[in-house]
């Protein structure tokens, strides 16, 4: 299977997008600015988190909710490993091995977005995890 290398260029360019945004709200909640820590989450595309989800993703997410900035702060600092806590993220086989939380994230992302993308391709081409034997 050949990729488009189109798609794979504005991927990657919103991939880079999703990084930095996730780059500003580690420093904003570094600096104590939760206004701008609840924007730049909001900018990188991720999605709401059930109340229910007690991954370090999850709480962060509740905690900007509830302009909880301690909480946020120990979310994040969760999410980048640094609570004696390791943060768990999908090795992504096109791009180099992640260093910054922003990376593993958007490495994650990208994975499952890649992953879903192919499930739909091989569901539209009937393929799904069955074997064919035609032949």
């Amino acid at each position: 299977m050949t990729v488009n290398t189109i798609g794979q260029s504005t991927y990657a360019s919103g991939l880079q997008q999703k990084q930095q945004n996730m780059n500003n709200m580690f420093a904003a909640l570094k600096s104590g600015d939760m206004a701008a820590a609840q924007k730049a989450y909001a900018s990188s595309g991720m999605p709401p988190m059930a109340a229910t989800n007690t991954s370090p993703l999850g709480r962060l997410y509740q905690a900007l909710r509830h302009e909880d900035l301690a909480g946020a702060q120990k979310a994040a600092l969760d999410m980048q490993g640094k609570n004696g806590k390791s943060s768990s993220t999908a090795a992504n086989p096109i791009v180099s091995t992640p260093t910054t939380p922003a990376q593993k994230a958007a490495a994650a992302l990208a994975q499952a977005s890649l992953k879903a993308q192919q499930s739909s391709v091989l569901a539209m081409l009937g393929q799904g995890t069955n074997v064919n034997t035609w032949g």
